[in-house]
């Protein structure tokens, strides 16, 4: 059994993108799995819900709005859902505004190990810049994510016990903590499983904002600088593509 989860609170992103993203997985997963989204408004989702777990740290009441550092900590929360929702078998998160272009059954026997996205679009040589060091930048995507049972559970509870530290070391976001402090533990997704609409599938692609037929999942991920051949980002709802509109819904 696979059980997918996603988070959505505020306003950012409708229930619109719930829903999509749930009947993306149901038309590409072809075994039995359960779905659900966390959130602090389950109008019009039409997939399993659950309240946001509010453990006094990670709820993004407690920080959204308030803090500048490490803006996405609630994503933190998935990681012990074994004991929020329950559920036995396996795990695997996604992020609202991803596309799924093909089947993903594979999860299955993916999840067996923990795994994280490595951005192959991503120059190497950039592990060595004094800036991404001293600012402990990220060559992981969290957008999807897949682990066994309870095994991140320790992640969960290294966030309770040193907080401060993660949040403030680790300011740019939960994708630099797993990169710097858990990266002996995470294994890759696929390289052939996913690429950015706004980077790409490798480091030498020079077209962004291309379809990729022969991808599972499409990112629509942002980060500090452009590609080269862009001189801009593209958010999913401002995807005119029409793979994408067909395929997102």
């Amino acid at each position: 059994m696979t059980n997918f989860v996603c988070i959505k609170w505020g306003d950012k992103y409708p229930a619109k993108y719930v829903n999509n993203l749930y009947n993306m997985v149901k038309r590409n997963y072809k075994k039995e799995f359960t779905f659900t989204c966390y959130t602090d408004d389950s109008t019009d989702i039409i997939c399993d819900t659950a309240p946001i777990p509010d453990d006094g740290l990670l709820h993004p009441k407690y920080y959204f709005g308030k803090e500048n550092f490490c803006f996405d900590r609630a994503k933190f929360l998935i990681f012990n859902s074994k004991e929020w929702l329950g559920y036995k078998g396996n795990w695997c998160y996604l992020d609202l505004d991803v596309v799924i272009q093909e089947d993903i059954t594979e999860i299955e026997t993916l999840s067996q190990k923990p795994r994280m996205i490595y951005c192959r679009w991503q120059p190497e040589s950039q592990k060595h810049d004094r800036l991404f060091i001293e600012i402990r930048g990220t060559f992981y995507n969290s957008s999807v994510t897949m682990w066994p049972d309870d095994s991140t559970k320790h992640i969960y509870e290294d966030v309770l016990q040193n907080s401060e530290a993660v949040f403030k070391t680790y300011f740019k976001g939960s994708d630099n903590y797993h990169y710097w402090r858990q990266r002996k533990f995470w294994n890759d997704v696929p390289g052939g499983w996913i690429y950015s609409w706004n980077r790409g599938k490798h480091l030498d692609d020079l077209e962004p904002f291309k379809f990729r037929p022969d991808a599972k999942i499409c990112l629509f991920n942002t980060d500090n600088v452009p590609h080269p051949s862009a001189k801009k980002f593209l958010e999913l709802a401002d995807c005119k593509d029409e793979n994408i509109v067909r395929l997102w819904q």
